[in-house]
C-alpha cells in the first residue's frame, strides 16, 4: 500500500486511547495526530473508556495493562469484547511495562492485534501500527462476517482470501483452523493443518494440529504432538489445558490435575482457568486443592465480566465437603464462609433465577452440616418454590452447565421429581451434544441415542451375574454403574430387583436396605401407563416384605 493509502486509512479511523498517566495520553495522541488520526479520543482509566466504547465506535484502540485502580487493560479487553462493544473489525493494542510471562501470556489469552512494550517510540509504534492495519484491512471480510455472529460465512470468506495474491495468507490460514474448530469441522481443520505441520511449524500450527487431532478422536497422535509442543514450548498456557482436557476425556483424572495445574501456575490471573482447575479437582477428589482454585477464580474475576454465580456456588460446596470433615470452630469457619458465598450470590445476581435457586439449595447443605435440620427444610422448600417460576426463557439465559448443576443439587437433596423436572426443561432448550450427554447420566431415562446405548452398555454386566443368580455380584455391578447414570429408571430397578433377590437367601444388611429407599426415591412414582409401572408396584411389595421380616 502506498504512503498515500496509509495516511488515508489513518484519517478514517477513530481512535481510543487508554492511560491513568496523562502526559503519556497526551504523547500517544500526538503520536495519532501525526501520522493522520483526526479523532483521537482519550480515557484515564477502563471504566472511562468503556462509556465512551458505548457511545463511539473506535477502529483504533490502544490501552496500558496498568490502568491503576479499578479494571486494568486485560479487564478492559474481555468486557469490551463480552459486551461486544470491541468489534472484530478494529484494533486492540495492548501497551504494558510489566515483564512478568504470567502478565504477558495471561494478555495473549485473549488476543489483542498486538502486543508492545514501553518505551514506545514515535517510529516503532507507526511501524507496528502500519502493519497491524494492513493485515485488519486484508481480512476485513472475514472480520465482517465474525461480527454477525457468522462463523461459517467466516469460514467462506477465509476461503476466498486464500485464492487471492496476498502477503497475509498465513493470519489467514490461522484465522481459518481456529474457526474450523470452533464449528467442530475437525476433519477439515486436520486437512488444513496437516499440510502446515512439520518440525519447525509454528506453535499455533502445532497446537491447531493437536486440537484437530483430538477432535477427530485420534487421541494418542493428539497427545504425542501436545506433548512434543510442551516439551519445546513450555510456556504455551493453550497447550498445557488442552492436555488436560484430552486427559480427562481418557478418565486420567489425576493427571489432568496436575496439567491443568502447570496451566495455571503459567497464567494464575486467568478466572476461566482457576474455575477449571478447580473443577477438576473437586473430580479428582482433592477438595483443599479446589478450594484454592475456587478463591482465586472469586479474587481474580473481581472487577471481571467474568465474574458469575457459579463461582460463589462452586466455593461454598467445596467449603461444605472439606467443613464436613472438621469439627468444632473450624468446621463453624468453613461454614461461614460458604454461607458467606451464598449471601454473595443473591446481593449480586438477585435477578437471575437459577442462581438464587441454586444457593438456597447450596445454603440447605450448610444448615445440614451445622446440624439445624429446621433451617435446611426451610430453605430446601424455598428453592422449590423459586422453581414453580422457572420458564423456558429463564433457562435460555442460564448456562446450560449451571443449569444442570442446579438439577443435580435438587437431586442431592433427594428433590428427584424437581431435579428430573428441571433437567427435561434444560434438555428441552439444549442444542450441543456433549450436554445432551451430560444431561442423559442424570435423567431416569435417557433421550439421546448414544445414552440409551450407554446405559445399555453399563446394564449388561449386572444382568450377566443376575442371571447366573450370583446376586452379590449383581448388587455391586448395579451400585457401581450408578454412579455414572445415579438415577436411570431401569439400573435403579435392577439393583433393586437384584437386592429382593438376594434378599431371599440371606438377610439384607443396612448399606443394602439403604439402597432399596434411595433407588426407590430416584425413581419416584411414574405414571399408570409407564412401562416400568407395574414392575415398581410388584418390586414395592417385595421390598414392604424384606422390611417385615427384618424387624
Amino acid at each position: 500500500m502506498k504512503q498515500i493509502d496509509i495516511i488515508r486509512t489513518y484519517a478514517q479511523k477513530r481512535c481510543l486511547i487508554v492511560d491513568d498517566v496523562p502526559d503519556i495520553r497526551a504523547s500517544l495522541k500526538r503520536m495519532l495526530t501525526d501520522f493522520g488520526c483526526s479523532d483521537v479520543d482519550t480515557a484515564g482509566n477502563a471504566e472511562e473508556a468503556i462509556d465512551l466504547c458505548e457511545r463511539n465506535h473506535y477502529q483504533i484502540l490502544i490501552a496500558d495493562y496498568n490502568l491503576g485502580s479499578g479494571k486494568n487493560g486485560q479487564q478492559l479487553l474481555e468486557e469490551l469484547r463480552f459486551h461486544r462493544l470491541l468489534r472484530n473489525t478494529s484494533l486492540f493494542i495492548m501497551i504494558t511495562a510489566e515483564n512478568a510471562s504470567h502478565y504477558v501470556l495471561h494478555a495473549l489469552e485473549y488476543q489483542p492485534d498486538d502486543y508492545l512494550s514501553k518505551p514506545i517510540t514515535r517510529q516503532g509504534l507507526r511501524a507496528r501500527l502500519d502493519q497491524d492495519l494492513l493485515r485488519k484491512e486484508t481480512l476485513t471480510p472475514v472480520n465482517e462476517c465474525l461480527d454477525q455472529n457468522k462463523p461459517r460465512k467466516a469460514i467462506e470468506a477465509c476461503m476466498q482470501l486464500m485464492q487471492e495474491e496476498t502477503r497475509y495468507k498465513t493470519d489467514i490460514c490461522k484465522v481459518l483452523g481456529e474457526l474450523l474448530c470452533e464449528v467442530e469441522e475437525y476433519p477439515q481443520a486436520l486437512q488444513l493443518y496437516s499440510g502446515l505441520y512439520n518440525e519447525k511449524s509454528p506453535i499455533w500450527v502445532q497446537l491447531g494440529y493437536a486440537k484437530a487431532l483430538f477432535g477427530t478422536k485420534e487421541i494418542a497422535k493428539a497427545k504425542a504432538a501436545l506433548t512434543k509442543l510442551i516439551a519445546e514450548s513450555p510456556l504455551c498456557v493453550d497447550a498445557h489445558e488442552l492436555l488436560a482436557e484430552l486427559l480427562e476425556s481418557q478418565n486420567q483424572i489425576e493427571q489432568a490435575q496436575h496439567t491443568m495445574a502447570q496451566a495455571v501456575s503459567l497464567s494464575p490471573q486467568s478466572v476461566n482457568r482457576q474455575r477449571e482447575l478447580g473443577r477438576i479437582c473437586k473430580a479428582a477428589g482433592d477438595n483443599i486443592a479446589a478450594l484454592h482454585a475456587f478463591r482465586a477464580a472469586l479474587r481474580h474475576g473481581k472487577n471481571s465480566c467474568h465474574e458469575a454465580p457459579a463461582d460463589y456456588i462452586s466455593l461454598a460446596d467445596t467449603l461444605i465437603h472439606v467443613g464436613k470433615n472438621e469439627t468444632g470452630q473450624t468446621a463453624k469457619k468453613y461454614a461461614d464462609e460458604a454461607l458467606e458465598a451464598v449471601k454473595q450470590v443473591e446481593k449480586k445476581f438477585s435477578r437471575h433465577p437459577i442462581a438464587k435457586i441454586h444457593s438456597k439449595l447450596v445454603e440447605a447443605e450448610v444448615f445440614d452440616m451445622l446440624e439445624n435440620a429446621t433451617a435446611a427444610d426451610q430453605a430446601t422448600e424455598a428453592a422449590i418454590a423459586m422453581l414453580a417460576a422457572v420458564t423456558p426463557s429463564i433457562l435460555n439465559n442460564s448456562p446450560i452447565d449451571f443449569s444442570i448443576s442446579c438439577a443435580q443439587a435438587l437431586i442431592e437433596r433427594g428433590k428427584y421429581d424437581e431435579g428430573e423436572k428441571l433437567l427435561q426443561a434444560v434438555a428441552a432448550i439444549n442444542s450441543n451434544h456433549d450436554k445432551a450427554i451430560k444431561i442423559d447420566k442424570l435423567l431416569r431415562e435417557p433421550l439421546t441415542s448414544e445414552g440409551i446405548e450407554y446405559a445399555t452398555k453399563l446394564n449388561k454386566l449386572g444382568i450377566t451375574h443376575y442371571q447366573k443368580k450370583q446376586y452379590h455380584e449383581a448388587v455391586n455391578a448395579f451400585t457401581s454403574v450408578l454412579r455414572e447414570l445415579p438415577n436411570h429408571i431401569g439400573l435403579n430397578l435392577n439393583l433393586i430387583q437384584a437386592l429382593v433377590s438376594k434378599a431371599k437367601s440371606q438377610p439384607l444388611n443396612q448399606t443394602e436396605l439403604s439402597l432399596l429407599d434411595s433407588s426407590l426415591l430416584r425413581i419416584g412414582e411414574p405414571e399408570a401407563d409407564s412401562q416400568h409401572a407395574s414392575r415398581v408396584n410388584y418390586l414395592k411389595k417385595q421390598i414392604e416384605k424384606i422390611k417385615a421380616d427384618t424387624i
